[in-house]
Order: structure tokens, then C-alpha cells, then sequence
């Protein structure tokens, strides 16, 4: 397919919603073990608008703010151009949020490695991922639903099923409380109610 020179994204100061600013750049060229990524669709996450307004500083490990950022962390795509092995131009992908853990616990070094911030994220038309910074997307998925996945899906995925053995579904009579309504709620009441267990009960409160 044909590239463009410039691509367009969404840049913020982090210093407001009103205040994010659609600017171009040079299309990213990818290295070795890299791959271009065509971005079809981003999530919105409730720290994506934290790192906007100048909120997030939850984790001193991120460093400071930065003068201008691509937002957003979550997206679904296809891979354009690939210089990895690994992957082949076609292939759908996710990104991962941190993109230095790949397995076990999440340990303070992966978050100097978040899309968003401190990297820059996936609200852009075109951006370069090293080939382990991504996964492939669901195939029953639409790009918009896949792109739910990478943080609201799996936070709520490991809360329900992080502590269990693989393969493990709940236990006859449990029950799964869910607060609130926003993505990882909704998210786990859907990943509660499709685990099946018999005479599992849901509550979901606001």
C-alpha cells in the first residue's frame, strides 16, 4: 500500500481537554525488530484524560510531565511495513500498555515504558511498536471492540481470573461484585457472566 510523508495526531501539553492540538509529522520509518502499525481505532481510558489534564502522577517512575505527548495507549490496527519475523504487513494487532512486560508481575522499570506517557501513545494515523510491544487482535472482534481490550479488559480479566489456576473457571457459588459503569466494570461483568461457572451470582452497583 501507499505511505503517506506526513501523518496527522492529536498532541497534548497536558494541560486540558480543550487544549489538545491536532498537529503532522514524518511517518515513522521502523528499525529492525520493529513494525509500522496504520492505527483504525483508539479507546479512551480514564487515565488517558488524567495524562491530559496534567493529573496523572500516580507513579513517580513515569519522570515528569513532558512539554507535548501523543495521548491514548489503547489501539487496533493493521501492520503496514515489518521488519520482524515475527509479524508480516496484514496482520491485525493490539498494543500492549507497558511495553517492556511481557510476563509476571508488573515491576516499577515497565512503567517507564507506558503508551501515553511517558511514551508517546497511539493517537496518531501511523506509529512504529517494537515487534513484543504488540498482540494480535481477536478476529470476532471489530477493531473498536478489540481496542477495549489492552487495559480496560485486561485489568478487568486479571481481577476475576488473575489469582487462578489457567484454565480454572469460578467456583459454584461465587460472587463477583463490580463497581461502577465505566470500561473495566462493564468489562467485568461481561468476563463474569461468560466465565459460566454454576450458580455464580453478579452484582453490579454504581
Amino acid at each position: 500500500m501507499s505511505l503517506p510523508q506526513r501523518i496527522k495526531q492529536w498532541e497534548t501539553s497536558q494541560d486540558g481537554l480543550d487544549n489538545l492540538t491536532l498537529s503532522s509529522d514524518v511517518l515513522p520509518i521502523p528499525g529492525p525488530h520493529e513494525v509500522l502499525v496504520k492505527i483504525s481505532a483508539v479507546a479512551l481510558n480514564y487515565r488517558d484524560t488524567e495524562v491530559v489534564m496534567g493529573l496523572y502522577n500516580h507513579h513517580k517512575t513515569t519522570g515528569g510531565p513532558n512539554p507535548t505527548l501523543v495521548p491514548c495507549s489503547d489501539m487496533c490496527g493493521f501492520i503496514t511495513t515489518s521488519k520482524s519475523d515475527l509479524w508480516k504487513p496484514g496482520d491485525r494487532v493490539l498494543s500492549i500498555f507497558n511495553q517492556t512486560h511481557l510476563k509476571g508481575q508488573v515491576q516499577a522499570e515497565h512503567m517507564k515504558h507506558g503508551l501515553g506517557l511517558p511514551l508517546p501513545g497511539v493517537l496518531t494515523e501511523y506509529r512504529v511498536f517494537p515487534e513484543t510491544g504488540i498482540i494480535r487482535a481477536p478476529s470476532y472482534l471489530s477493531d473498536e471492540e478489540a481496542a477495549t481490550l489492552p487495559i480496560a479488559g485486561l485489568t478487568a480479566w486479571m481481577a476475576i481470573n488473575g489469582m487462578r489456576p489457567l484454565g480454572q473457571s469460578g467456583g459454584k457459588d461465587e460472587v463477583i461484585l463490580i463497581q461502577g459503569t465505566g470500561g473495566v466494570a462493564i468489562s467485568g461483568l461481561e468476563i463474569a457472566k461468560a466465565s459460566g461457572a454454576e450458580g455464580m451470582t453478579v452484582f453490579a452497583v454504581r
